[in-house]
């Protein structure tokens, strides 16, 4: 079995395909499982608009809410050794810890995400945008679940508040991919979510419940009543969203079972 399910409600009919935002080269082919849901579909559905996120106007707009501006740095938002942690990690991978001074705590985790990916190999498009691109090709109709000024703000608001903890937190948990990363993934290409919720998001859940809430409850609540409506529709939809947004009591396939649909895990 494979991280994607067939939901039904005895006439109409939609996959759900958990993703990885970012591959190593031998994570493709992807399972048999994808390819099947994708040739079943008319539409595909993103969490967001995936062209509009590598647009100029986009960037600039990353920017102005993921870096400080004038006068205000990490420095003011991150005990001094939290900043030592930070300098000690990026100096053993080369980078200077002066260029990321300017950038907010949510930026911080991501950069710290980015280059320990480039570290371990992950250097192909995840599953989202390789469909988006296939999907392109063969003329399917696109949805989005949010605009990315709405993705965007969620990411933003991660840390504020807790910045210390949060970027104390990032550097601990990029620690901690080299060696889970390998049964993550085997996790996310055999469907095992209750594995894959004990291994990335258990301890996330009870430590960080504010930050949980925020990047994957109230999306999952918010996507939802728009899954509702693409369900009452004859197209069959193909929902590709992040692999992390799947499990869980606030997850999407128990919120999709509480709706009353049957939810089957494809073999």
């Amino acid at each position: 079995s494979a991280s994607v399910w067939k939901v039904s409600d005895g006439e109409n009919t939609m996959y759900l395909g958990g993703t990885l935002h970012i591959l190593s080269p031998q994570d493709y082919p992807l399972p048999e499982e994808y390819k099947t849901a994708y040739g079943q579909s008319d539409a595909l559905v993103f969490e967001t608009d995936i062209a509009a996120l590598s647009t100029p106007e986009f960037a600039q707009k990353s920017l102005q809410m993921l870096t400080y501006g004038e006068g205000k740095s990490l420095k003011d938002d991150v005990s001094d050794d939290t900043l030592k942690q930070l300098e000690t990690h990026l100096s053993a991978r080369g980078v200077p810890v002066d260029r990321f001074m300017n950038l907010r705590p949510a930026l911080v985790g991501i950069s710290l995400s980015m280059i320990e990916f480039q570290r371990l190999g992950l250097t192909s498009q995840g599953v989202d945008k390789y469909y988006y691109t296939l999907g392109m090709g063969d003329g399917k109709a696109m949805h989005y679940l949010e605009s990315p000024e709405q993705q965007l703000t969620f990411i933003s608001k991660m840390g504020e508040g807790n910045e210390d903890a949060y970027v104390s937190y990032a550097i601990e948990d990029v620690k901690r991919m080299p060696e889970m990363l390998g049964n993550l993934k085997e996790d996310w290409r055999e469907g095992d979510m209750a594995s894959f919720y004990a291994l990335s998001m258990e301890e996330f859940a009870d430590e960080y419940p504010d930050i949980y809430d925020l990047l994957l409850t109230s999306r999952n609540n918010n996507w939802m009543p728009v899954l509702t409506d693409l369900m009452s529709t004859p197209e069959t939809e193909f929902v590709l969203v992040g692999a992390m947004h799947i499990p869980g009591e606030t997850g999407l396939i128990t919120q999709l079972k509480a709706k009353g649909y049957s939810v089957e895990q494809m073999k």
